[in-house]
């Protein structure tokens, strides 16, 4: 069995219908695997964070966050190897 190898994502933006959806649909196509997800929206403003499993995913995850970028125009997208999200918040 493969081991999992995740990423966290964070989306930050003004509200817009889609969002979500458009996100999940661009991981998909680079095969990577939603394993988790939180979402709020507060007045106008959506923020979002995700764990995916990028253990099957097509490229890189430079190539991933450029596609998500591409797709969500105007909205502020993170992703970062979830080893690096982890020894960034160590203490």
């Amino acid at each position: 069995m493969e081991k999992q190898e995740n990423a966290v994502l964070t989306v930050v933006g003004v509200n817009d219908v889609g969002i979500l959806a458009k996100t999940a649909a661009c991981i998909a196509e680079a095969n990577g695997s939603v394993v988790q997800v939180s979402q709020i929206v507060m007045d106008k403003f959506f923020t979002m964070t995700m764990l995916i499993d990028m253990s099957g995913l097509k490229g890189s995850i430079k190539d991933l966050e450029d596609a998500l970028k591409e797709r969500l125009p105007g909205i502020e997208v993170h992703l970062m190897h979830e080893n690096i999200f982890n020894s960034m918040h160590r203490i």
